[in-house]
């Protein structure tokens, strides 16, 4: 019986653990391409884009952020600020899941005129 709950509890306390750590991302790609009418560098690359929200779950309509951490982190604040200064439409693949103000774009292309 000890055995049968000591097992109980150690299955109990490693979800404690590992719950908070496992998140679960919904990458989604928007619907439309859109204009970049805002950039800021921060902590992360932030931007925002025009037109109706399109994250229904952030607080904020429109703010995307590329995380400091990201793979190709400069070549995608690069492509962004190209596309940016030229006018040209983008359409990002975003976490629906964020609820935040940042949400997170892991890609996004480029529509060249």
């Amino acid at each position: 019986m000890k055995k049968v709950l000591s097992v109980v509890f150690m299955v109990m306390v490693s979800i404690a653990i590992f719950a908070p750590v496992v998140s679960a991302n919904d990458w989604q790609w928007a619907d439309s391409y859109r204009t970049v009418t805002r950039i800021y560098p921060d902590v992360n690359f932030q931007f925002y884009l025009d037109g109706d929200r399109i994250d229904p779950s952030s607080s904020c309509a429109n703010r995307f952020d590329i995380y400091r951490w990201d793979d190709n982190y400069d070549a995608k604040v690069a492509s962004l600020l190209m596309a940016f200064q030229n006018g040209y439409k983008i359409l990002v693949l975003f976490d629906n899941n964020d609820t935040g103000c940042d949400t997170g774009v892991t890609r996004f292309r480029v529509q060249i005129k």
